[in-house]
């Protein structure tokens, strides 16, 4: 479904990406992990259009999308949650849940906003309510619901728990797991390795603008090098007995 090849993304004389490529197949929940400056947000930028890549390919369905602008890539299918999840906080849940469908006719954005507010029934309790009183987990939710709008074919997940308790965590990702199961696909970037790969299916590590490493989730949360890097303090106390 996405095939990302040979990637290289510059910032002036930065380069953030360099020689990146992986692929997404249609219906996987696809995590990359590393830590925070490794590059992840510009590769969901380069996919989603705000960032045009210096070198490589990008393809979606078959079609060459790196030179697409955003509005073309959400209309090809494209959806993204971005990191801090960037809900406008004087409009109302309802007012933003309408802006993720601005592809589409008003008509089918009710339909399709009645549809999102039974996902999401703590949006539906809110929905009069300003988006910017809602709690950050809250706000996640209308961030993902938003997204919904456009009827994605693939969502692309910006740190997801960045900000959030973990009980609330455990609530976003099992809300992304049902999202998988009825057939959406997703690629998701992350610091948090542990919650992205116990729900993903396959899973990228990025470290300095390259991948590192790759395989099934169970075989990355198995690997001594991810542990010691990603899994945080209680591994590495572990490990050092």
């Amino acid at each position: 479904m996405l095939r990302v090849k040979s990637l290289s993304v510059s910032y002036g004389a930065v380069q953030a990406i360099m020689n990146v490529s992986l692929h997404v197949s249609h219906g996987e929940f696809v995590s990359l992990i590393g830590s925070n400056g490794a590059g992840k947000t510009t590769l969901l930028n380069s996919i989603m259009g705000i960032v045009p890549p210096k070198d490589g390919e990008i393809t979606f369905n078959g079609d060459s999308i790196a030179s697409y602008s955003v509005h073309k890539s959400v209309k090809e299918g494209l959806a993204l949650v971005p990191e801090g999840r960037r809900v406008f906080p004087n409009m109302t849940v309802y007012e933003n849940i309408l802006m993720g469908g601005f592809t589409r006719s008003s008509k089918e954005n009710e339909e399709k906003a009645e549809e999102i507010e039974e996902m999401f029934p703590v949006l539906k309790e809110r929905r009069s309510q300003a988006a910017g009183m809602l709690s950050g987990g809250e706000q996640q939710m209308l961030a993902i619901a938003r997204a919904l709008m456009s009827r994605p074919k693939m969502l692309l997940m910006d740190e997801p728990s960045m900000g959030l308790a973990p009980l609330v965590i455990k609530d976003v990702y099992e809300k992304l797991a049902g999202l998988s199961k009825s057939g959406l696909t997703i690629l998701l970037v992350e610091q948090n390795a542990t919650m992205a790969l116990k729900y993903a299916d396959r899973g990228y590590v990025l470290e300095n603008g390259r991948i590192v490493l790759q395989g099934s989730s169970s075989e990355l949360l198995g690997d001594n090098e991810v542990k010691r890097a990603y899994l945080g303090k209680e591994y590495k106390e572990k490990w050092e007995r």
